[in-house]
């Protein structure tokens, strides 16, 4: 691999393992706890998003330590869909070292690792690799920008504070709320959260028996995975709508977390979104969990964003997508809701 930035003295670069993850985590907690005040992802969740399916840490994750062999940095190169068309890009530097050239270095390392996805995805479509990056982090916006990474879309970590109890759901005629049940309705549900996803920005439609098992890694491989907080939305025997809960959250172990939303498109603009984030609402608070967050594109394809603005959620935190482009070609993510 050929670099364009050279590594700032007194620091070293290698390639991660998986019994690194201990001193990642130690680092992403310093991290959260200098930006905001919460330890952030426990050690049993950054285990399960190394164990992701396809995601090989020898290879896609580098390292940078100080003289004594602390990890000051780390970068991530997610590949999080087949075909690979947007190289996703994690970056972690500590606090107290920002702006002395290690995110150049981590990014300049970054880029040429997601250039080897282009051999894997047809020569016609289009391949950009982008980032995610809090917006109070300005030492990270400020390299990806010098990276030649162009901001181009933002994300919302919403909150709704539960100081009494909400208002019931109303449902729809002809809707009900029913149980979920894990050995008969998993695959139906991914396939209604596929659907759902087809008007979400960025997303890539993969093979299903690929996609079913990342789904099933993702929302029940850890701890936070709790069946009686995945909520249905039915029509006779329809699933129509969705909206996954979890245990706690990715961050704060006392606030509940929404992982997914949504309803499929004939059955939208009757309520049942509404009455299904209320119904988590009213979950959360009868089982003494007051803070209930979830993550949203800030311009959401489907509105999503207003609904949860109407639900008395408020911003929390913002996260701004920077991209570059690496080939030209077709698109083939999601970019709008008549082009899925």
């Amino acid at each position: 691999m050929i670099m364009n930035k050279e590594l700032p003295e007194t620091f070293s670069a290698r390639m991660a393992s998986k019994e690194d993850l201990p001193k990642i985590h130690q680092l992403a907690e310093k991290r959260s706890l200098h930006y905001h005040g919460i330890p952030g992802f426990s050690l049993a969740r950054l285990r399960n998003e190394y164990a992701f399916p396809g995601f090989e840490v020898s290879t896609s994750v580098l390292l940078v330590e100080n003289q004594g062999a602390e990890v000051v940095a780390v970068v991530e190169v997610r590949e999080m869909f087949n075909p690979p068309v947007h190289p996703q890009i994690w970056l972690f530097v500590d606090p107290d070292l920002e702006n002395q050239g290690l995110e150049d270095y981590l990014l300049d390392w970054a880029e040429q690792r997601s250039l080897q996805v282009l051999d894997r995805v047809d020569p016609d479509l289009r391949v950009a690799m982008r980032s995610q990056a809090d917006q109070a982090i300005v030492s990270s916006k400020n390299a990806m920008l010098a990276a030649g990474m162009e901001e181009i879309r933002h994300s919302f970590h919403m909150r709704r504070e539960l100081d009494q109890a909400p208002p019931k759901p109303v449902w729809p005629d002809g809707v009900q709320l029913r149980t979920y049940h894990p050995d008969k309705d998993a695959f139906a549900v991914y396939q209604v959260d596929e659907e759902v996803f087809l008007d979400h920005f960025g997303f890539v439609k993969e093979p299903p028996e690929e996609g079913f098992q990342k789904f099933m890694h993702h929302f029940s491989a850890d701890d936070s995975y709790d069946p009686s907080l995945w909520f249905l939305a039915a029509a006779g025997d329809e699933i129509v709508g969705i909206c996954l809960c979890r245990g706690y959250g990715p961050e704060e172990r006392d606030a509940g977390f929404i992982s997914s939303l949504g309803v499929k498109r004939p059955w939208r603009r009757q309520g049942i979104a509404l009455a299904l984030l209320q119904h988590a609402f009213g979950e959360y608070y009868r089982r003494g969990i007051y803070k209930v967050d979830l993550g949203v594109d800030a311009e959401s394809l489907t509105g999503a964003t207003e609904l949860y603005l109407k639900a008395g959620m408020f911003v929390l935190r913002q996260y701004d997508m920077y991209e570059k482009e690496l080939r030209p070609g077709r698109e083939i993510s999601v970019t709008s809701l008549e082009k899925p």
